[in-house]
């Protein structure tokens, strides 16, 4: 997780940034309030956008809450694909290459309400998955501890925590709301994971409304 957030502020100090806003997706949420507990003096709003749970026993229980919803989505043949797929990440050379995909493929899709009207998801996103990489950080995850997100508490800033009204973490995304407490908290209907994707007018209305317009309006926003 350090690694993870080192390559953040990498990227804030490589663009010359004093401060910026901070959104975090899904993962990247998890991600977004480490980076936010480790640099709060960095971070001038943060939006949690169906943020994962946390690290340790609570990032086994985000892995726990997907798949049950990915399990009640795709159904009993959906759902033996999945595994079969999976089964074949442990092979080497193409297959697993191969496998990766087809796992991504079936995510993705069970991340809408109706997996048989979602649409494909990006093949360039797919080609850079990989499942080294995808075991490897579901290991460190699984050990960190769940304080390691204590220090967000340090954070002042505004903060909106939002998740679809179908998400696939279910009322486990309490969790992430009890930890803002003095966040603006969205539900945001008619979608489920992927909000620009199931209700773009929606998601983009909910960040305009909370985020500052674009502009040099102060001397601190210049810096954005």
């Amino acid at each position: 997780m350090a690694a993870y957030v080192d390559d953040i502020e990498a990227i804030r100090s490589h663009l010359g940034l004093e401060h910026w806003h901070v959104l975090g997706h899904s993962w990247g949420g998890l991600l977004a309030q480490a980076y936010t507990a480790r640099c709060p003096d960095r971070v001038d709003s943060l939006v949690l956008s169906s943020a994962s749970l946390g690290t340790g026993a609570l990032w086994k229980r985000t892995k726990r809450e997907a798949f049950l919803t990915d399990r009640r989505r795709a159904g009993l043949w959906g759902t033996a694909r999945f595994l079969a797929f999976g089964s074949l990440l442990y092979l080497p050379g193409p297959t697993r290459s191969w496998a990766m995909r087809a796992v991504m493929t079936e995510t993705w899709h069970n991340y809408f309400l109706d997996p048989k009207t979602a649409p494909d998801p990006n093949e360039a996103w797919l080609a850079g998955c990989s499942a080294k990489a995808m075991f490897a950080t579901d290991r460190t995850l699984a050990r960190e501890p769940v304080a390691l997100l204590d220090g967000v508490t340090n954070y002042h800033g505004p903060v909106m925590v939002l998740y679809g009204e179908h998400d696939i973490f279910g009322a486990a995304s309490t969790i992430v709301r009890d930890r803002f407490p003095q966040a603006r908290q969205i539900t945001l209907p008619n979608s489920g994971h992927l909000h620009w994707l199931e209700n773009p007018q929606g998601y983009g209305d909910e960040l305009r409304a909370f985020l500052p317009p674009p502009g040099p309006t102060s001397a601190r926003a210049s810096q954005r």
